[in-house]
């Protein structure tokens, strides 16, 4: 991803990571930065297609706010000193992803495999 997002939870729930120990809970926080993994962790993944699509389903219960930029954001050292507990003790980063099903990616057109550019197709 190659964008910068930080987002906080001011109250409520988080439709997308749930509260407790390993959620994301009223007045936190999280940063990923440019070419981070970011974005629905696996378990958001697995009840998001899983879900009834065919009833809108409307955010209730809580206020989070997002914002993306494309510049460099990075925190100080204070702020991830875990000394301070301003840092989710359990949180591992990456773990929440590794999970998530590999797409199976098929190539054609201008994004064909190297080994692909260059040779006739059939129309």
């Amino acid at each position: 991803n190659v964008m910068s997002e930080f987002m906080g939870l001011i109250g409520g729930t988080y439709d997308a990571k749930k509260g407790g120990e390993d959620g994301f809970v009223p007045g936190g926080a999280s940063l990923h930065s440019i070419s981070t993994p970011h974005g629905p962790d696996a378990d958001a993944f697995a009840a998001a297609t899983k879900m009834d699509t065919s009833v809108p389903k409307k955010f209730e219960g809580g206020l989070a706010f997002m914002f993306e930029t494309n510049a460099m954001l990075s925190l100080t050292a204070f702020a991830v000193d875990e000394s301070h507990g301003l840092v989710q003790a359990n949180y591992k980063i990456g773990k929440c992803w590794e999970r998530l099903p590999r797409p199976q990616v098929t190539r054609s057109g201008p994004l064909a495999a190297p080994n692909e550019v260059g040779k006739k197709r059939k129309i």
